[in-house]
């Protein structure tokens, strides 16, 4: 299939960047370095080491999946390797999901070998492997493909820069999903308001909510009793979401690109 084809040679692209392999080593270089907190408790070391371990896989994996995918089709067009691809048997919307695809496979290998350095730095500690981590880390690999889709759908229009400025305002506005509806009930409110209110609402609606792909906070402190019968089918819903999304972001940008003069 085309879009294989082209899902594996972004990868290997992508895998060659210096920028992308200097931010997981940063990454694995935090979660490491949590470790030296040995001056606390036990229980306070470990809930450091999960604390800061996980926030490195966030803010690393979303730089690795803006940086990366705000620049997979306007580095085609701008090389002109695009027009040679579509010179070939290969339908644009290929090209989209082959691009989405091998996104989505670096920032796996990216995030693996990030969880993979955490679940031993605090198997070390607890002599026992987490398996409550694996699911956390899950949660935060959907959520980076549902950006880097986001930043792949606003590549086939807007410039790399813009991109990178709108896509990071989503993100943060969708990890805000909480305020933004309190905004809106209490706009609803203030009959003057009304239009803010709507605006609000749409807001929250439209945007993801990537609030939904954190459960970092019960796997740091385990003490609050989030028990697996609980996650499990939290965890497969918020796929489904992430998934869905997705699909329909996938779907607009390949009517747009179909439509699009190169």
């Amino acid at each position: 299939m085309n879009a294989w084809v082209i899902a594996k040679t972004t990868t290997g692209e992508a895998l060659r960047k210096k920028v992308l392999n200097v931010f997981l080593l940063v990454a694995m270089v935090m979660i490491v370095l949590s470790v030296v907190f040995a001056f606390f408790t036990p229980r306070e070391e470990i809930t450091i080491v999960r604390s800061m371990s996980f926030g490195a896989i966030v803010i690393f994996g979303v730089l690795i999946s803006v940086i990366m995918s705000i620049s997979l089709i306007p580095n085609e067009m701008e090389k002109r390797t695009i027009y040679t691809l579509l010179a070939k048997p290969v339908r644009r919307w290929e090209f989209i999901v082959g691009k989405f695809l091998g996104a989505a496979m670096t920032i796996f290998i990216n995030v693996a070998l990030m969880c993979v350095v955490f679940v031993i730095l605090v198997a070390i500690k607890t002599h026992a492997i987490q398996w409550d981590i694996f699911l956390g880390v899950l949660l935060i690999y959907f959520g980076l493909i549902l950006l880097a889709a986001i930043a792949i759908f606003f590549s086939v229009v807007l410039t790399p820069n813009i991109n990178v400025a709108l896509t990071l305002s989503i993100y943060i506005i969708g990890n805000l999903s909480e305020y933004t509806a309190a905004m809106a009930r209490g706009a609803i409110h203030r009959e003057q308001n009304q239009v803010l209110s709507y605006f609000i609402w749409a807001l929250h609606y439209m945007v993801p909510n990537f609030g939904n792909f954190n459960i970092q906070h019960g796997i740091i402190h385990p003490e609050v009793g989030v028990g697996l019968a609980f996650v499990l089918p939290y965890t497969a819903k918020v796929i489904i979401y992430a998934i869905a999304y997705i699909a329909v972001l996938l779907l607009i940008a390949i009517l747009l690109f179909d439509k699009r003069e190169l």
